[in-house]
């Protein structure tokens, strides 16, 4: 009876390393089950299991209550599972780094983006001053922002916006049009990164005097959709400390990527939100330690929205009560 109190006792153990390992570990997925001498799969559905207990980020939040600055980015981020591309759709919070919201939304579909929305807005009560997101695909993502934030500042990445401007526009010197295009690009990130609105519009003045020389499609195409976009491009310019770029969402997603290919896809939906659940819990308690902002570091994202987190183990804190 011993004996098998003790083999069971080892075994919880051994998950747990490996569900921590799993998580936290910079390792490979591969190197880090040779060292437990378990087979990758089995790392995997460990920590399905334990991930299909843990609790979702808006339950931690109910319970943790951080205090959150009102400044909301958001952005998608695909996922393969068999084959198949799902997106994880992450909210962050500007000044802690702390994640809102991250649940699977298929960025297409207008109803699942807007549940996922009005989980921050009515069960989260996000105390929202500021949205900072890639104009999305469509019209979808901004009109369901104003719908369900109607009186909340909307300001489009910059970056996400020149990266559109780079693909449309080809870069290439062999190119017949690449003075055109060099030229109408600069004039749009001269718009876009300008230091005040007085040099905005004087930008702007400038492009639109010559706008009439871009005359092959896609240049059109551009200009087009800049002058469609805007004012949610400069948006930023009219509020004191409102965020011109997503850059703190994507540096979460860029976690989560390196984490990603480690995993290298999953074989089913379960198990991603399974483990994304875990992963996005462990972000939230891990202290940065490389931090540009230097007094953010050895402090968590939920410690620097106010919350207590010194007694607190992320994984035990996870399972969901019985």
């Amino acid at each position: 009876m011993k004996r098998e109190t003790k083999r069971k006792r080892h075994s919880r153990d051994l998950i747990i390393e490996a569900i921590k390992r799993n998580i936290e570990d910079n390792a490979s997925f591969r190197s880090i089950a040779n060292r437990l001498k378990v087979a990758p799969s089995t790392i995997l559905r460990w920590t399905s299991e334990i991930g299909r207990s843990c609790k979702n980020l808006v339950e931690a939040s109910l319970e943790l209550k951080p205090s959150w600055s009102g400044i909301l980015g958001l952005d998608g981020k695909p996922i393969k599972i068999s084959g198949w591309k799902k997106a994880a759709f992450l909210a962050v919070d500007f000044k802690t780094k702390d994640l809102v919201h991250l649940d699977f939304v298929d960025v297409e579909n207008e109803k699942e983006l807007e549940k996922y929305l009005l989980v921050i807005k009515d069960k989260l009560k996000y105390p929202c001053s500021f949205i900072i997101s890639d104009l999305g695909k469509g019209k979808v993502l901004i009109n369901l922002v104003n719908k369900i934030f109607p009186n909340v500042p909307h300001q489009a990445c910059v970056i996400h916006f020149m990266r559109y401007v780079n693909t449309r526009l080809p870069k290439s010197k062999k190119s017949k049009y690449y003075k055109q295009n060099n030229l109408l690009r600069e004039h749009i990130k001269k718009i876009l990164f300008a230091s005040n609105l007085k040099e905005v519009d004087a930008f702007l003045e400038e492009l639109l005097s010559i706008k009439d020389r871009f005359k092959v499609k896609y240049q059109k195409a551009v200009i087009k959709s800049f002058l469609r976009h805007y004012l949610l491009l400069t948006r930023h310019f009219h509020y004191h400390k409102m965020p011109r770029d997503n850059n703190i969402v994507e540096n979460v997603i860029k976690q989560l990527n390196r984490k990603l290919k480690q995993i290298d896809g999953f074989k089913n939906e379960d198990n991603a939100h399974n483990f994304l659940k875990l992963w996005a819990m462990y972000y939230r308690f891990k202290a940065f330690t490389d931090s540009k902002e230097r007094t953010n570091n050895g402090k968590s994202p939920l410690q620097l929205a106010g919350v207590d987190t010194s007694n607190i183990d992320w994984l035990v804190f996870s399972k969901k009560r019985s």
